[in-house]
């Protein structure tokens, strides 16, 4: 880990550095993406290692995964974005948001996404929390 990664934590407020696990997670490696929902966002938590990670699940799709971590950076108790990763978080969720997912999974985590980024947090939170083959199996 170099010094700048070694400053990342995880949700849990442990250093971790989550590119060995976004690289399995390209290499479609089991268990990856649930290990970087495990270290990136507990409850609601993040750390700075979350934000690190964001443009790289924003690459490999994980929308909902950048939406916990977004919705999770606007609480109270969240680290600072660092200086070192504003722009490239900040340039991930703008290019996550230009794209419009074609699957349903996909596009209600771009839809809460979309609410957080633009402040409706209560609306993001509920997309966030709703499941979509319920709401399909209903109105679908």
């Amino acid at each position: 880990m170099s010094n700048e990664q070694s400053l990342w934590r995880s949700a849990y407020g442990l250093p971790y550095d989550p590119f060995p696990v976004l690289d399995a997670l390209a290499a479609d490696q089991p268990g990856a993406l649930d290990a970087l929902w495990e270290n990136l966002v507990h409850q609601g938590d993040v750390g700075t290692a979350s934000y690190a990670a964001v443009p790289r699940l924003v690459d490999a799709g994980q929308l909902a995964l950048v939406a916990a971590i977004e919705l999770g950076r606007e609480e109270e108790a969240a680290p600072s974005l660092p200086a070192v990763l504003r722009t490239a978080y900040l340039r991930a969720l703008e290019y996550a948001l230009e794209r419009v997912p074609g699957d349903s999974e996909c596009l209600q985590a771009w839809y809460c996404l979309h609410a957080a980024r633009r402040g409706h947090r209560e609306l993001a939170r509920a997309l966030q929390l709703m499941d979509r083959r319920d709401i399909l199996d209903q109105y679908g």
